[in-house]
C-alpha cells in the first residue's frame, strides 16, 4: 500500500522513514519532493565502457561540485546527480522514485534505480543517485536545491528479513557522491 501524506508524516514521526533534512512543504498527497544536490559525476568521451571491469567504469568521469551555482546540462549529455536529502527506511517500507513532470517538460529526464530497498540507510542515511539526461535541443540549467524527483513510500506486507544495508554485496551503503558501481 502506498502511503498518503498523513501516513508519511506518521512514518517520519515514528522514525520508520527518515529524510534529512526534511521540509514539510515538500510533502504532496502521496509523495515527497526531493531536491538536487550540487555534486555531479560528469561523463567525458573515452574508450568503450566494459561493464565487467569495475576498476575502469569511472575512468572517463569526473566529480564536479558547483557549490550553489547551477550545472548546465548540454543537449544529449548524461550525468549522475544526487539528492540533497539523505534517506533511511526501516524494514517495513520500500520507496519508489520518479522524475518530476515539471522537469521532464523541459526535456530533462531524471531516472533513478527506481527502487529504494527496505533497510536502506539504516546504518548510515544516504543520498540517492539520479541518472539525468538532456533531451532538449538547448542547454538547461540545473540548480542545486531545485525539486527534481519525488519519492513515494510503500508499506510492505511484512518486514523484510534482510535489510539492504546489511545484505552482503550491497554496493551503495551510505554513499557520499554519485557512484557508478
Amino acid at each position: 500500500m502506498m502511503l498518503s501524506d498523513r501516513d508519511i508524516f506518521d512514518a517520519i514521526e515514528k522514525r520508520e522513514v527518515r529524510i534529512e533534512p526534511f521540509a514539510r512543504e515538500n510533502v504532496g498527497p502521496c509523495s515527497v519532493d526531493l531536491t538536487l544536490d550540487s555534486v555531479f559525476r560528469v561523463y567525458g568521451p573515452g574508450g568503450p565502457v566494459d561493464i565487467h571491469d569495475d576498476k575502469n567504469l569511472d575512468r572517463d568521469t569526473k566529480v564536479v561540485n558547483t557549490g550553489e551555482e547551477p550545472y548546465m546540462i548540454l543537449p544529449g549529455q548524461f550525468i549522475l546527480g544526487q539528492t540533497r536529502e539523505r534517506i533511511s527506511l526501516s524494514a517495513k517500507y520500500a520507496a519508489l522514485l520518479e522524475g518530476r513532470s515539471s522537469i521532464a517538460r523541459l526535456g530533462v529526464i531524471v531516472h533513478s534505480a527506481g527502487l529504494v530497498n527496505p533497510g536502506t540507510g539504516v546504518e548510515k542515511p544516504g543520498k540517492l543517485t539520479l541518472e539525468i539526461y538532456c533531451e532538449n535541443l538547448s542547454p538547461v540549467l540545473l540548480y542545486p536545491g531545485m525539486r527534481i524527483v519525488q519519492v513515494m513510500f510503500v508499506r510492505l506486507s511484512s518486514e523484510a528479513s534482510v535489510q539492504y544495508d546489511s545484505r552482503q554485496g550491497s554496493r551503495y551503503v551510505g554513499q557520499g557522491e554519485p557512484k557508478i558501481r
